[in-house]
């Protein structure tokens, strides 16, 4: 099929996106610092204003004399990125059903598995790799509010046709494919990229464009861009939003050891949750 035209989103546009998110669609109001509530819900339990702005530098400069907004932070990347919002012995999260992802469905699809087990590097099969970033991201959603669908949660091969009829039997949700990349006899290549097919959904490439600058921003990965391609099945034929995402390059030197490491795909999973959310507020009713 052909090929459409790459496009590519430069680093600070994309870490733009993500913090416009909050100026631009939450009602930000100068109030008491004991501000609390967000969505309608008390979050004084877990949040403190004082406390959140003077544990964190970078919050005291963005939203010292905003409340309202740095509630909105700590709701929104805040848990996700490990932060307290209040002295306790263990960060705790929104309980079931509550939280800014409440009501929201992802689909969660790790590429290949089963007897598919994608690229092969050093005796590592992505399938696994893919599994493993998949149900990090799943945790972190669902600490959200978020009600997160798997494609494959275990070691099954799972088709290309079972995986966008899947989606598209979830018209409520969006739809997120996890995958990394290789390239045979070339170790120097690296990066991240992500794809969609956006004029199959006209959403697409608003998740994509989301869901690639939150793992970019996250993981500080080379920059390889989002290309719209009508050749990728799950995104070719689904009619919800969806996007695939190349992590990295199992085949890199560089990004191998990264990519295996349990602390480097938190990470990618904390870049995805956040991609998720900012998505979520641009596209709230």
């Amino acid at each position: 099929m052909k090929r459409t035209k790459n496009t590519r989103i430069s680093l600070t546009f994309l870490s733009l996106i993500l913090f416009s998110a909050l100026i631009l669609l939450i009602p930000f109001k100068t109030k008491a610092s004991g501000v609390t509530v967000y969505n309608g819900i008390d979050y004084s339990s877990v949040y403190d204003f004082d406390y959140y702005v003077s544990r964190y530098p970078d919050i005291a400069y963005y939203f010292g004399n905003d409340p309202q907004g740095a509630l909105a932070h700590f709701m929104t990347f805040g848990i996700s990125e490990g932060r307290q919002g209040k002295e306790t012995t263990e960060i705790q999260t929104p309980a079931a059903g509550q939280g800014p992802l409440s009501g929201f469905t992802v689909i969660l699809d790790a590429g290949h598995g089963g007897r598919d087990p994608g690229c092969v590097r050093n005796g590592v099969y992505e399938k696994n790799v893919n599994l493993s970033i998949v149900m990090k991201t799943k945790a972190m959603l669902e600490a959200q509010g978020a009600t997160v669908l798997l494609t494959r949660p275990d070691d099954t091969f799972v088709s290309l046709e079972y995986r966008y009829c899947f989606e598209n039997i979830h018209p409520e949700a969006v739809f997120v494919s996890i995958h990394c990349n290789a390239l045979a006899g070339n170790s120097s290549i690296s990066g991240m990229s992500a794809y969609c097919y956006s004029p199959g959904n006209e959403k697409s490439f608003d998740l994509a464009a989301c869901v690639y600058s939150g793992a970019l921003y996250a993981t500080g990965a080379k920059d390889r861009g989002i290309k719209t391609l009508s050749d990728i099945k799950v995104v070719y034929y689904s009619t919800i939003p969806s996007v695939l995402i190349e992590t990295g390059y199992l085949s890199s030197s560089a990004e191998f050891p990264l990519l295996t490491s349990p602390e480097y795909q938190d990470i990618i999973a904390s870049g995805i949750t956040n991609g998720i959310l900012t998505y979520r507020i641009l596209n709230a009713s």
